[in-house]
């Protein structure tokens, strides 16, 4: 009997020192999923912060989490317009793929531009709805704009954020709950006219990112959230606090750099607030910008490139080489400048698995972009696919201008070329050596030129509408 007692007695410890060794290793594993914040603002330009050169903006916070990480210098966005470029973060595809060519509008002006009226809600996933089955809880809070948003700039019939993987959301640019001046409102409305909104996008944003982080203690699941800010996209109210700073500039410099430094501000009580929660180590943030600076004033006095050419809506640099910096204390390296590395928005998703757990992504969905995570452990990225760019408007009347390229274009390797709807003109650029295109060598290298000329073509067969003018 006294036998049959001790087998049992070890039956029941060895059960219990199983159960217990299987909860440290799902623990452990838990403790090394990192908590992911993708801070994405909207018309952010590369030269409108401190720590990529500018000497009039102030931007001591986002300084700061370049000092306490590593910046990048080569970080394209796949448009140089919101939407596009936002498609790709969630989806791993080039914007074209989805017949996505400019921002979400109203019905008919979707329609004119052979765009659908939302982002394709039927893939089998998105970059929220695989970070789910990753294991983590997920949120969007902030700007949407791949569809609905109320009249009359969008849909009302549009799918909720929610249902392309988010467990919570608070948007604007979208439907589904939004905000009212600065309190929660259930359901989607146009804002662009509430002042006080406007004024306090970045801090309700934040604000309500803290909230769901907070909320998030003792659940023991990594959290993944898209924080999307208004700012700096016009329109721009700042209150006079806010721009008692800048009262010595012109009035449109005053109003463009007075938003960016309480954007600033506001991210900075998010750093802040993860410290406090003793979350900084297992916090990645990421900081960018969905394209360049759109220009502020009637003399585009403010909004900056950094001396890229071009701007908002150009396939050039000024459009689509915009801020990236990542921060991951006890991880990243602090202090570093990256001018190596090639990134595009396309590679968000599978790098955001990639650092999540997920190494491979299911067998039915294949992506455009590739995981750059090897910048998170200090290792350079090697980029071996190519970054493709389709801008079929002119924003002026969406005809091609002979001012604004209606382009392709190509970066592969070092070099990029762009090359108009008709195929009459070519410019080709080493960027690596020339990042501010000045010097056209098409005319000296013809045989790259057809490379990437042969490599825009094929890559514009496998999109699912035909270009188009």
């Amino acid at each position: 009997m006294r036998a049959k007692n001790s087998i049992l007695l070890a039956g029941i410890c060895f059960l219990f020192f199983s159960c217990s060794v299987n909860k440290q290793v799902q623990e452990k594993e838990l403790e090394e999923q990192p908590n992911i914040i993708f801070v994405f603002a909207d018309d952010w330009g590369y030269g409108d912060l401190g720590c990529y050169g500018s000497e009039e903006v102030v931007t001591p916070y986002l300084d700061q989490l370049a000092k306490e990480g590593t910046k990048f210098t080569q970080f394209h966005t796949t448009s140089g317009v919101c939407s596009p470029s936002r498609s790709s973060i969630i989806t791993g595809h080039f914007p074209a793929f989805h017949n996505v060519h400019a921002h979400f509008a109203g019905n008919e002006r979707n329609a004119k531009r052979g765009m659908p009226n939302w982002l394709d809600e039927t893939l089998p996933h998105y970059l929220p709805s695989l970070m789910q089955k990753a294991g983590y809880t997920t949120a969007h809070f902030g700007k949407w704009h791949l569809g609905g948003g109320g009249e009359p700039h969008g849909d009302l019939s549009a799918p909720e954020p929610k249902v392309y993987g988010y467990d919570e959301t608070r948007v604007w640019n979208g439907n589904g709950p939004t905000w009212k001046g600065d309190q929660h409102f259930p359901t989607t409305r146009f804002m662009d006219d509430d002042t006080l909104w406007v004024q306090s996008s970045s801090r309700i944003v934040i604000d309500e990112t803290i909230d769901f982080i907070k909320r998030q203690e003792g659940k023991q699941k990594p959290f993944f959230i898209n924080l999307w800010l208004k700012d700096p996209h016009t329109p721009l109210w700042p209150s006079d606090e806010q721009k008692a700073p800048f009262n010595h500039l012109s009035p449109d410099q005053e109003t463009y750099f007075a938003v960016l430094t309480d954007a600033d501000k506001h991210v900075g009580r998010l750093m802040k607030a993860l410290d406090q929660m003793e979350l900084r180590e297992n916090t990645i943030i990421v900081f960018s910008s969905d394209n360049g600076p759109a220009g502020y004033g009637s003399a585009l006095t403010a909004g900056k490139t950094g001396g890229l050419k071009g701007r908002k809506v150009d396939v050039f640099q000024g459009g689509v080489n915009v801020p990236f910096i990542i921060s991951w204390k006890g991880h990243v390296k602090e202090g570093i400048t990256d001018s190596t590395s090639v990134l595009s928005g396309v590679d968000i998703l599978p790098t955001f698995l990639d650092l999540g757990g997920m190494k491979e992504l299911p067998d039915n969905y294949k992506v455009d972009g590739e995981s750059f995570a090897s910048v998170f452990e200090n290792v350079p990225f090697k980029r071996s696919k190519p970054i493709f760019w389709d801008w079929r408007f002119s924003y002026s009347n969406e005809k091609p201008t002979n001012n604004k390229w209606v382009a392709n274009a190509v970066r592969y390797g070092d070099w990029k070329l762009l090359v108009d709807k008709k195929g009459e003109r070519k410019e080709l650029y080493n960027i690596t050596e020339d990042p501010f295109e000045k010097y056209d060598l098409a005319s000296d290298n013809e045989d790259k030129v057809i490379k990437l000329n042969n490599m825009i073509n094929a890559w514009i067969k496998t999109l699912p509408r035909k270009e188009t003018i």
